[in-house]
């Protein structure tokens, strides 16, 4: 229930004044759609188009699932690839930048992809539940405290959204009741 929460208020913030299209091939439902979407603004919708991609390096944070790691502005194909085929998967046309916004659904996380010169790039992964977890251990339903043992107090703190930078990259948590109900990796511009 919380995830489709999370998911519906993320969609309404993605779509609005943009128009959508589920692709033909793994089409997503309506309330695949509410779930495919992520706690906050779509990354991809943040990236103009004058920007190029930053390569993908290790001075940033990295989501690793299955041992397979998935660092910010990374190529996406090889990435998608190894971790095979998503649950869903959906565009919708980008309102910040010509090209589309891409979301490749897992079982306990999203996989944002933005497009640029016609190349996918990684621009966010969203945790879900709590089966997986950061590289330093935390998971959604963590203490306040859990945070800042494995990351520190170096963070920006908007409301209950506790942001760590790093290189090219955010870990962004979602704080409430001194528990974590979000999770997201993002890269920076």
């Amino acid at each position: 229930m919380k995830k489709a929460s999370i998911g519906l208020i993320a969609l309404l913030m993605l779509l609005s004044g943009c128009g959508n299209k589920p692709t033909e091939e793994g089409a997503a439902s309506p309330s695949a759609l509410s779930q495919t979407e992520g706690a906050a603004t779509s990354p991809a919708a943040s990236t103009p188009a004058s920007e190029t991609p930053e390569q993908a390096s290790d001075d940033g944070f990295v989501f690793e699932a299955n041992g397979i790691s998935i660092p910010m502005h990374a190529k996406a194909a090889p990435i998608l690839d190894k971790l095979g085929k998503p649950q869903s998967y959906f565009e919708s046309q980008a309102c910040a930048f010509p090209g589309l916004n891409k979301i490749y659904q897992y079982s306990s996380f999203d996989v944002y992809a933005y497009e640029k010169d016609g190349v996918d790039y990684i621009a966010s992964v969203i945790l879900f539940d709590d089966t997986v977890t950061t590289k330093e251990g935390v998971t959604l339903f963590n203490k306040k405290s859990d945070v800042i043992k494995a990351y520190g107090d170096k963070f920006t703190n908007n409301l209950n959204l506790y942001v760590y930078d790093q290189g090219k990259s955010q870990l962004r948590f979602v704080i409430e009741n001194d528990q974590v109900t979000s999770i997201e990796y993002l890269a920076k511009i």
